[in-house]
């Protein structure tokens, strides 16, 4: 069997490529990290007593889960993981304003 070798000059589908290889690690280390995050977020979201940003935290970290947990498409899967980050960092923010 031949090895094929890619190089990818697009940062986001190299990352796609080494998840496609190490699927079921890169799952949990992106699950665990991003529920990590998620969870700074609620609970800050919850000391400062603003419910519809704590909804909408717990809400963008479920749904990384989900799509990782059903097994979804690689890039969607890395697409919500992103967006749920960039809520997250988002909701941080506008908290502390």
């Amino acid at each position: 069997m031949k090895a094929e070798v890619k190089t990818n000059s697009n940062w986001f589908e190299s990352q796609v490529d080494y998840i496609e290889n190490n699927k079921f690690g890169a799952m949990a280390l992106i699950m665990t990290a991003q529920s990590c995050w998620g969870s700074i977020a609620a609970m800050f979201t919850l000391f400062t007593q603003n419910y519809v940003l704590l909804g909408i935290s717990a809400t963008v970290t479920m749904a990384t889960n989900a799509a990782f947990i059903a097994q979804s498409p690689t890039k969607i899967g890395l697409i919500i993981t992103y967006v749920s980050v960039l809520t997250n960092l988002l909701i941080l923010i506008f908290g502390l304003l």
